[in-house]
């Protein structure tokens, strides 16, 4: 059931976009959209759950802060300020979620802007998809959480696996398995999509020039950042940012 938000919401969206009943009836994944304030638009029936509510009624126009224990809604709500404010997507970020219940658990969560038909943030969308399957540890998925932090907070530093290994306290070998096990991905190649999804953040948001944002993501030089930004995009930086902004 849609109310005045969600239809006045709607209203400054580019295209028309799917409410959270297509993900009712999945269990392990929570899935929501919010406007401009942060607010719940669209919710499904998981993440009622999760945050302890009967319908979805009793999370819509609220913030993360006011459904989610402290401290763990001010996190939600400082990532949400973040991106509203023009910051870059959240995409495949390991979290430990607290229920009503007490139980802690991790998911994997992706947050991206809605832009509206002035190219400006207009809301959010996301989902966090539950990992307790994952044949993992959660003391594994706790380091491993530190070395993806670690590797998103210094992109533009050489990041070898021996530099993740010294400052997260794990093996090469931990970091190898547990992220392949977890993301299928080995830690350089987790670690070329954090520097894409930079780039193309930059891109598309900041006039910088191609050699800053090179620099500020960790490519040696504008030379081999549009080397590896062709052959993971599928076109240069230039066209990319052109495409962006519809010129």
């Amino acid at each position: 059931m849609r109310d005045s938000r969600q239809d006045e919401f709607l209203k400054g969206l580019a295209a028309p976009f799917a409410g959270g009943e297509v993900f009712d009836d999945v269990q392990d994944t929570v899935y929501f959209v919010k406007d401009g304030e942060g607010r719940y638009v669209f919710v499904n029936e998981t993440l009622v759950e999760r945050c302890g509510g009967k319908s979805k009624s009793d999370l819509l126009g609220k913030t993360a802060a006011e459904v989610f224990p402290s401290p763990l809604g001010e996190d939600f709500e400082g990532q949400d300020r973040a991106i509203l404010a023009g910051g870059p997507a959240i995409r495949s970020q390991l979290e430990l979620h607290v229920y009503p219940d007490g139980r802690q658990g991790w998911c994997l969560t992706w947050k991206r802007p809605l832009k509206g038909v002035d190219g400006s943030v207009q809301g959010l969308s996301g989902m966090s998809r539950d990992i307790d399957g994952v044949a993992s540890s959660p003391r594994d998925l706790e380091s491993l959480a530190g070395v993806m932090d670690y590797v998103r907070s210094h992109l533009d530093e050489p990041l070898r696996l021996g530099d993740l290994a010294n400052a997260t306290g794990l093996s090469t070998y931990q970091i190898n398995q547990r992220m392949e096990g977890l993301l299928g991905l080995s830690p350089k190649q987790y670690i070329s999509r954090c520097r894409i999804d930079a780039a193309c953040h930059l891109l598309e948001n900041t006039e910088e020039s191609l050699v800053e944002i090179a620099i500020a993501c960790g490519f040696s030089d504008q030379s081999s950042f549009t080397r590896q930004f062709g052959r993971i995009v599928g076109m240069t930086p230039k066209v990319f940012r052109e495409n962006q902004r519809g010129n």
